[in-house]
């Protein structure tokens, strides 16, 4: 009978597996500590946040707004969706030519989009015609399946006691998901 012969190749497989098998060992007995379903379901709720709606108009608070969900989609690589409502009167049609609307919601349209490529996030950009802005936006919450909607609102100026205009207030109640209102101090 021969006598067993040790490796170079033999011996280092030998320690690779006891040192797996100790390193298997010893995650076993330190779990992580134990978190609160709470935070744990915040952390999800976070961590699932792929497409974000940002609606602009061209303002400092919008173009602010798109910066924020550009850093709160940055982790998870999220794709930002640039929107500018167009209001169209009741009077007329909702194809009809708006030419000076159409020119700045091109212009706020594209600065956003400068904004969320400097990120290197995706993004997509739509130019939506509604009859009120908030409809406008709900209705592309829904058709892109967003995750959340960052919008941002002006500044307060003077004593008042309204804080939010009409179309951040309407997509605050009716939005189908979470909605961040920022406001930037004065």
């Amino acid at each position: 009978m021969s006598e067993p012969q040790t490796t170079v190749l033999g011996t280092i497989l030998a320690i690779a597996f006891g040192g797996s098998l100790l390193g298997i060992i010893w995650w076993m007995l330190h779990p992580p500590p134990q978190v609160s379903q709470s935070t744990a379901k915040a952390t999800v709720a976070v961590s699932a946040i792929h497409r974000i709606i940002v609606p602009t108009t061209g303002t400092t608070y919008s173009e602010k707004a798109v910066e924020l969900a550009c850093r709160l989609g940055r982790e998870q690589k999220a794709e930002i969706v640039i929107a500018y409502v167009i209001e169209v009167p009741f009077t007329l049609p909702l194809g009809a030519e708006m030419g000076k609307s159409e020119v700045t919601a091109m212009d706020a349209v594209a600065r956003a989009r400068d904004i969320v490529k400097h990120h290197h996030l995706p993004v997509i950009t739509k130019i939506e015609r509604a009859r009120k802005a908030a409809d406008g936006l709900i209705r592309l919450i829904k058709e892109f399946e967003a995750d959340l909607i960052v919008i941002g609102i002006r500044p307060l100026r003077g004593i008042t006691e309204k804080v939010m205009g009409r179309t951040s207030e309407t997509v605050l109640r009716h939005a189908p998901c979470e909605v961040i209102l920022d406001r930037r101090p004065e």
